[in-house]
């Protein structure tokens, strides 16, 4: 499942439609709700699938636009809390699968008595009755991603994940085979590392992960890495590990780059996003890094504006004249923020 496009709203915060395709770089001033877009959405796939937070107490609405394998395209929304589900909403390849008011529940014609702070796809969930409530729940279940500025020497044996349960490091290296754990040295390689041989080591009932540079004698434990060279091995790693599992496959990035030098955070998103591309994984990240940012196309861009409570998307679907015109002008990507074009051109328009 390939989410197209999201919408988010309560009384705190709203994200006007932002747009996605495979591979996704949203950029932007600092505070104008990079961060918070990657969270909402986090947040949407753990009340869906039913490990939200308290954070998910607040009445807030949503709407996903999805696209499944066959190309169909499947629209989701609900509006509500954790206490009470005031509306919810699918549609289908055209048609309508669930409609839902505080009066009334309909799965096609007929009625269902869903508990008020249950969701249709949640109570009524069978796979062989409704496979399109599947298709939905697979997507929040499988959706992943971390923080990368999150990943430090000082937490070392752990991921920390969007989704509060870390996922334990080591235990994710064991699960790659021999090629995918070869991807990870030759990957760490080409930015640099001069990484020789990476092993995992039993220690009592402990299994850690260790790796040789060349030139150095001692084995490298996280611990005693590099915050930069710990972050690109840990999301190497995941990856790697992503493009096998099963179900839907998104993936979220906030702060790539973050402790990078400009020319390791430049190759780490090339590297990604190829990679991403290759494997069917939808990568949607964040970034201030303006390296980063010159390294990927602004066909991926998704440009936040923040005007109070309200988040404006700016991209290549959104946007094409504004964009096309950018590109005839010849400048470095970043220039697109740096620069007063978008506040000339948008004024222009109106």
């Amino acid at each position: 499942m390939l989410v197209k496009s999201f919408e988010y709203d309560s009384y705190m915060w709203r994200l006007d439609t932002i747009y996605f395709n495979l591979l996704n770089l949203i950029v932007g001033e600092n505070a104008v709700g990079k961060s918070k877009s990657l969270k909402a959405l986090v947040e949407v796939a753990k009340f869906i699938n039913g490990s939200f937070s308290t954070d998910m107490n607040i009445v807030h609405k949503c709407r996903i636009v999805f696209q499944d394998p066959d190309g169909k395209e499947l629209i989701y929304s609900y509006h509500g809390s954790i206490e009470e589900i005031l509306e919810e909403s699918m549609i289908y390849d055209g048609d309508i699968v669930i409609s839902r008011n505080q009066h009334q529940s309909k799965i096609k014609k007929d009625s269902v008595n869903p508990p008020k702070n249950k969701l249709v796809i949640q109570s009524q969930r069978d796979t062989n009755k409704y496979p399109e409530f599947e298709l939905v729940m697979s997507w929040a279940e499988h959706t992943r991603g971390f923080s990368f500025s999150d990943l430090s020497s000082s937490k070392p044996y752990t991921i920390p994940s969007m989704f509060s349960e870390g996922m334990d490091f080591s235990e994710l290296f064991m699960k790659l085979d021999e090629e995918k754990r070869k991807f990870v040295k030759d990957k760490m390689c080409e930015l640099g590392y001069k990484v020789k041989k990476i092993d995992p080591l039993k220690i009592d009932k402990f299994t850690l992960v260790t790796l040789e540079e060349e030139g150095v004698s001692v084995p490298l434990f996280s611990p005693s890495m590099s915050n930069g060279m710990l972050r690109v091995f840990y999301i190497f790693t995941y990856m790697a590990y992503i493009a096998n599992a099963e179900g839907a496959k998104t993936f979220l990035v906030d702060d790539l780059g973050e402790g990078l030098d400009y020319s390791r955070s430049s190759k780490l998103s090339k590297i990604m996003f190829n990679y991403c591309e290759e494997n069917d994984i939808q990568l949607i990240v964040t970034s201030n890094d303006s390296f980063l940012m010159n390294a990927i196309d602004l066909n991926n861009w998704i440009i936040l504006r923040r005007k109070g409570k309200k988040v404006t998307t700016y991209c290549q679907i959104t946007h094409p004249e504004m964009f096309n015109k950018f590109r005839r002008m010849g400048l470095n990507n970043f220039d697109m923020l740096s620069t007063d074009f978008m506040e000339k051109f948008l004024s222009e328009e109106k």
